[in-house]
């Protein structure tokens, strides 16, 4: 064998085991993408609780917080044992934490709706309900091309962003319609309402911008 090509084949060898050595143990795109996988599940839970009239406690909501709430912790301690991360681990940490503020949101929804008992015969609900999944869906197909096509992560991540801006214009226009009824006290009720939606559109806004800052730095 030639000298070229013995020092070919060591190249390679090592080139292997480098990337071996720093190969991330943990697979944080995949963790990130299976908790965004939940808080949508979440999200359309809620879509289908309201859009059936939300007689009945929505307990598969509840269910699927505490999931997530799970989830977040199993990364959080995968991220303190393992040596090598894809991305900054503070990136990684900050990703899941805000995720979890999504669902948070979407479960304090239920939990308002159920102690006003308020039914959602109004098609604003409905409305709301749908952009929120629409958005909490966007985030997962970012997270799912985190690792592979930053071009359609970034994307998604700004399609998410999108759902918000819808929400903030439903709100702002489904405001001035509830305050044409009479009724005050359920006037007060559809308000807290609706600004707990508002809110949980943000918290997408926000994980969808840090996306985007994320996409940035693996660019």
């Amino acid at each position: 064998m030639s000298e070229k090509k013995e020092h070919e084949k060591k190249d390679a060898k090592d080139a292997t085991w480098l990337s071996r050595m720093f190969k991330p143990e943990t697979d944080f795109f995949s963790l990130l993408a299976e908790q965004a996988s939940i808080t949508l599940e979440g999200m359309e839970a809620l879509e289908r609780w309201i859009q059936e009239g939300a007689h009945d406690r929505c307990q598969i909501v509840r269910d699927l917080e505490h999931k997530a709430d799970k989830h977040k912790l199993k990364l959080a301690q995968h991220l303190v044992g393992t040596l090598i991360t894809p991305i900054d681990r503070e990136d990684i940490y900050d990703l899941s934490a805000r995720l979890d503020e999504v669902i948070n949101t979407g479960k304090r929804v239920v939990r308002e709706m159920e102690a006003f008992e308020v039914r959602s015969e109004r098609t604003e609900l409905m409305h709301m309900a749908a952009i929120l999944a629409d958005g909490s869906r966007c985030l997962l197909s970012s997270f799912d091309n985190l690792g592979s096509d930053l071009v359609e992560a970034a994307t998604q991540a700004t399609l998410a962003r999108k759902s918000d801006a819808k929400l903030d214009k439903l709100y702002r226009t489904s405001m001035p319609e509830l305050f044409k009824e009479d009724d005050v006290k359920r006037i007060m009720k559809m308000v807290e309402i609706y600004r707990t939606m508002s809110y949980a559109g943000s918290r997408i806004d926000i994980v969808g911008e840090k996306l985007l800052h994320v996409i940035v730095k693996m660019s």
